[in-house]
Formats: structure tokens, C-alpha cells, sequence
């Protein structure tokens, strides 16, 4: 048996392979983090933004949802229960406008329920007080009602306040109204 003496080239080639071996090594060792490093850290950064939102000291809970609500839309899609806008009319009275809103309430959970709508704030930021609040309503009844507010002339509404009362927990929500034409 002969043994194979090692020659030069033979010796470049194992230091190429090991350059190689050790190249994708590094790359692996170095880059594969980082490449998992970066998007924790951006989701992690919008996370932090969320909850900053919703618990901190400029809070989006009673501010617009950003989500126009129109006719046979749910005023607060964000609860078990649900109310649906089943009509808006804006019509020219006298030297304003009168708005009626007409919503359907389901309780859909096992504790007495109750939807108050409150203030109207107009396009223009005014705020017109009124609304209406139904009667508690009980598991799985439902029940409809009309809501009305004389506005400016030429106002057109905006948002308006709700509030969700599930057993004693009440739930504050400004909701944008899309746009409701003039009759």
C-alpha cells in the first residue's frame, strides 16, 4: 500500500475549503441573527406604539375609530353585542337640519344590556348635545329606536359618543358617521 504524500496544490485546496467552510460559517453565524433580530425588533417597536395608544396619557380610546359607520353598519363592532345603524337622515328644517339616526340593538351576551348614544360633534367640531338611551334590554331581546338633533344649517355630522352598558361595565366610544346626505 502506498500512502499519498500531500503536494502543494492538494494543500491549497484543503485551505480553500476550509476558506469556504468558514466563510459560510461566519455568514450563518453572523447574518442569520441579525436577519431574525430586526423584524423582533421592529414588531416589538409597533407593539410598544399600540399599547402607548390605548393606555397612555394621550389615549385613542374615546377618540374616532377611524372607521366611518353608515347605514347597516355596526356602531361598535369591537363588542360582543351589536348596533346596527338601520337608517340616517339629515333633513332641512326650519332654519337648520334635523339628524335621526335609527338603531337596532341585539344583546347577544348573558347580562342586561343598554346603548346610549350621546353628543353629535359636527364636521366643523361643533358639539350638539342630545341622544337617547334605551331601556336595559335582556339576553337575546332586541329592540329599535330613533334618536334625533337639530344641527346649524350647514352642519353635517361627524361622530358621535356611544356608550356600552353590559351588566354595571359601561364601554365609552366616539364613532365617526360616514357621510349622510341632505333630503
Amino acid at each position: 500500500m502506498t500512502e499519498h504524500a500531500s503536494t502543494p496544490s492538494d494543500d491549497a485546496d484543503d485551505a480553500e475549503s476550509e476558506n469556504d467552510v468558514w466563510s459560510r460559517r461566519s455568514f450563518v453565524r453572523y447574518f442569520a441573527p441579525i436577519s431574525i433580530a430586526i423584524p423582533v425588533i421592529v414588531e416589538t417597536e409597533t407593539l410598544v406604539g399600540l399599547l402607548q395608544n390605548d393606555f397612555g396619557e394621550d389615549s385613542t380610546w374615546t377618540q374616532p375609530t377611524g372607521v366611518s359607520v353608515g347605514i347597516g353598519g355596526d356602531l361598535r363592532p369591537d363588542l360582543d353585542t351589536r348596533q346596527k345603524l338601520q337608517n340616517a337622515v339629515l333633513e332641512s328644517v326650519g332654519d337648520g337640519r334635523r339628524l335621526r339616526l335609527v338603531v337596532a340593538v341585539r344583546n347577544t351576551v348573558d347580562a342586561p344590556y343598554r346603548l346610549e348614544l350621546g353628543a353629535v360633534t359636527t364636521g366643523s367640531g361643533e358639539t350638539i348635545e342630545g341622544g337617547y338611551t334605551t331601556d336595559p334590554v335582556a339576553p337575546d331581546e332586541s329592540t329599535t329606536f330613533t334618536a334625533e338633533y337639530t344641527l346649524p344649517a350647514d352642519a353635517s355630522p361627524a361622530s358621535i359618543e356611544t356608550t356600552v352598558t353590559i351588566g354595571n361595565q359601561p364601554s365609552q366610544k366616539t364613532v365617526q358617521l360616514a357621510p349622510i346626505p341632505t333630503q
